[in-house]
């Protein structure tokens, strides 16, 4: 004997691992409740499994969750390794590369990061007995559980029973449950806490979209006896609720395809695709992702809420990161038209190393020179969808000024900021008598004839009455740069266009936005955004000396001021949501 450790006195010698604190310790890995939650429905998946249910029991008041049960009517576990599924480190598959896992650590450590207790219960096709097993630290710290067993029972947990049916309501002839027990990481409330609700609504989410190549291939999932319908970020496959909702209006909103291709790498291929989300949810610049083309909101089809392009990374098909890669694009990341660009990356689990692959599954970055080859390939997709959403955008402004008049853009913008803001206080007493005489003049103003135009009047005297605030051209002689009108709560406002601001500056600008800047060289526009700078900051000067002409300002003026800076903000944020 001269193994140096064996030869070693007894009391120089340690276990290798101090089982209950390492178990303990390794309740910190990283796993999240849709991270941990995945395991078990990898497996499922890697089980052939079709039909994969995930049910929370909750404790009392529906406070906390005491235990989560997923099931599924894959092929079961081999009652031969039924006592090594839940030992660290073990896996039928270990370190191959054509499934959902790879090291055997997953389900181990996705249950303990959220409990204390893991019970698996499986059966398999034409074997009439459920074999068990468990790991439970308070046991494994007491000494009660010095190894995991495995051991014949004759039924399923109470609740699990209710999940291992069939739609037809018969039995499943084979398949898995993994219950995650003894909870005690996951309730409501605290400082920072999210609701259960919260956390659940993140796992549908989560469920939605991770697997959602799985779900359109015919897999089910349910969670909390609810099926998860799935969630494309690009829009390119079937969404039963997006389908439900506007079929009726015989419409099927779809996502673009920009461009599609495989990168070589390893000798294995990348596939890249870049699409926009469908026109109908990016109806007009400053929808922000929030409504549809109706007006009706679409938050629940998830529209990024912020301005990067999230890139959904792809491992066999599951997906295993869902945010922005850094430094993967070149587009500045103010740019909000981002919000509706989709790229997806797929790879096979052989590259696992050049996405730097962790082992929860929930992140992937891609190595520098595997960036820098995506970045070069996405330039051309990546200009070619942020093009077309603008030409979009600037399509339905000219439309929309064709059918509503020139200022329907900005008209808009203030209709849908009026519900936050302070009602005005001018022109409350005014009477039906001196609206009709606003509609009349300006009618008169735009040249419409009472006998010949009376609809398009009409239109106009139902535009003053219920848009906040209605903006008018016109053209007369004197020194005034607009006239204002303010009528119940409303307003009317008229531009002078024989004033020098709107004749020298505005009116120009117009002509650029209206008709782009064919025929000018760049020299004459650059001129042009001097002017325009000139002129704003002349604007506010001539306001000053305007508020000078007044003995007390300050008195007279300030409340002005600040509701003037305030419900300017409030109107650019909204015009510049999707800038």
């Amino acid at each position: 004997m001269t193994n140096p450790i064996l030869l070693a006195p007894d009391g120089q010698r340690a276990n290798i691992i101090q089982i209950d604190r390492a178990l303990e310790s390794m309740r910190d890995a990283g796993f999240d409740l849709t991270a941990a939650i995945g395991e078990p429905l990898d497996n499922s998946i890697q089980a052939e499994a079709t039909l994969i249910r995930v049910l929370p029991i909750y404790g009392a008041k529906k406070k906390s969750i005491e235990s989560f049960i997923i099931a599924d009517n894959g092929v079961g576990i081999d009652p031969a390794i039924m006592h090594n599924v839940l030992s660290m480190g073990y896996s039928a598959r270990y370190n191959q590369r054509d499934g959902l896992g790879r090291f055997g650590m997953g389900l181990k450590l996705a249950g303990l990061s959220l409990g204390e207790r893991i019970d698996v219960y499986s059966k398999r096709a034409n074997d009439p007995q459920i074999h068990h097993s468990y790991i439970d630290l308070e046991e494994v710290s007491s000494g009660k559980q010095q190894y995991i067993a495995a051991a014949e029972v004759s039924h399923w947990p109470e609740e699990a029973a209710k999940l291992m049916v069939g739609r037809d309501g018969r039995p499943l002839a084979s398949g898995t449950v993994v219950v995650f027990g003894k909870i005690d990481r996951l309730s409501s409330g605290g400082t920072y806490g999210t609701s259960l609700e919260e956390k659940l609504s993140d796992l549908r989410k989560f469920i939605a979209r991770a697997y959602r190549t799985y779900i359109d291939t015919g897999r089910t999932f349910e969670l909390d006896h609810k099926v998860v319908t799935l969630h494309d970020p690009l829009f390119l496959r079937d969404n039963p609720r997006i389908i439900a909702r506007y079929k009726p209006q015989k419409l099927d909103p779809r996502g673009q395809l920009i461009e599609e291709g495989d990168l070589d790498v390893d000798g294995h291929k990348v596939h890249v695709s870049v699409a926009l989300v469908p026109a109908e949810f990016r109806p007009w610049k400053g929808a922000g992702g929030e409504c549809d083309h109706r007006g009706e909101d679409i938050r629940e089809f998830q529209i990024n809420a912020d301005n990067s392009a999230r890139v959904s990374i792809l491992r066999n098909g599951r997906e295993i990161y869902y945010d922005v890669v850094p430094h993967l694009l070149e587009a500045s990341r103010t740019d909000k038209v981002l919000r509706y660009v989709a790229i997806e990356v797929s790879f096979p689990a052989d590259l696992d190393d050049y996405f730097q692959v962790r082992n929860v599954k929930r992140g992937a970055e891609p190595v520098t020179k595997l960036r820098n080859q995506l970045r070069d390939w996405l330039k051309r997709p990546m200009l070619q969808a942020r093009k077309q959403i603008r030409e979009y955008w600037g399509d339905v402004e000219t439309r929309d000024r064709l059918i509503n008049g020139e200022h329907s853009s900005s008209m808009a913008v203030a209709e849908r900021t009026d519900p936050s803001l302070p009602r005005g206080v001018a022109g409350r007493s005014a009477t039906p008598e001196q609206e009709e005489e606003v509609v009349q003049h300006a009618a008169e103003d735009m040249g419409l004839d009472p006998q010949v135009d009376a609809a398009k009047i009409d239109e106009l005297r139902e535009q003053i009455r219920t848009k906040p605030i209605t903006l008018l051209d016109g053209s007369w002689p004197g020194k005034e740069f607009l006239e204002i009108h303010h009528l119940n709560g409303k307003s009317v406002m008229k531009f002078n266009h024989r004033h020098s601001f709107f004749r020298d500056v505005y009116g120009p600008l117009k002509k650029i936005a209206d008709e782009g800047a064919d025929g000018m060289s760049p020299e004459d526009v650059l001129d042009l955004a001097r002017r325009a700078e000139a002129a704003i900051d002349l604007l506010f000067m001539a306001y000053a000396r305007a508020e000078a002409q007044h003995e007390n300002p300050d008195e007279q003026f300030s409340q002005l001021r600040t509701y003037w800076g305030m419900f300017t903000g409030v109107l650019l944020k909204e015009e510049l949501k999707d800038d």
